[in-house]
């Protein structure tokens, strides 16, 4: 038995405790609620997190390809992209499963990790690292503009307001024109 399979044994204890670390960013109080709040719809960001954590996880040690495992990450990245937190801790989570798994196997005899490196699997969590923070930052861009746009569409724009004055005073000056010959005509 190989030390990959001693983890798929241990896949719950492991899950659980890398859900640990990873609510370890937020406030006592909200990590509380997140882990004992059972209702997916009263508590979506601790239901998303678990979720996609175990899919994570099973990718992992199943050496999945990373398109498998985009959508379980943008779940999580996604979230923590809107929070209040930084770059390295929003996406930092995936570095705690070397710990949450390190800290599983340590009742063994033995570097825990130096047994796991063979396998590959701390190669593929940062690959997945990589990959979070890559979706990390296409996230905060899109919030970024988003903000810019609504900046824009709530402050005034002198240049564009000039603009339009311009051409809306040119087509009325036509108009004008045209009308003043009509009514001058009439009135004649």
């Amino acid at each position: 038995m190989n030390r990959l399979d001693g983890l798929q044994e241990r896949r719950a204890a492991v899950i659980d405790r890398w859900k640990a670390l990873t609510l370890a960013v937020y406030p006592e109080r909200a990590a509380e609620f997140i882990v004992r709040e059972p209702d997916r719809f009263r508590n979506p960001v601790g239901h998303l997190v678990g979720e996609n954590l175990e899919i994570l996880y099973d990718g992992l040690l199943a050496d999945a390809p990373a398109e498998t495992m985009r959508a379980a990450l943008d779940g999580i990245v996604r979230i923590r992209a809107v929070q209040d937190l930084s770059p390295s801790a929003a996406v930092g989570f995936v570095f705690l499963l070397k710990q949450a798994v390190c800290e599983e196997l340590s009742g063994g005899d033995g570097d825990p990790a130096a047994e796991i490196e063979p396998a590959g699997l701390f190669d593929r969590i940062d690959r997945l690292a990589l990959q979070a923070f890559d979706l990390f930052m296409r996230c905060r861009e899109q919030i970024y503009d988003l903000r810019v746009r609504e900046i824009r569409g709530r402050a005034p724009r002198p240049h564009t307001s000039l603009r339009a004055r311009e051409i809306e005073g040119t087509e009325r000056s036509g108009s004008e024109w045209a009308g003043s010959e009509t009514k001058g005509e009439g009135a004649g």
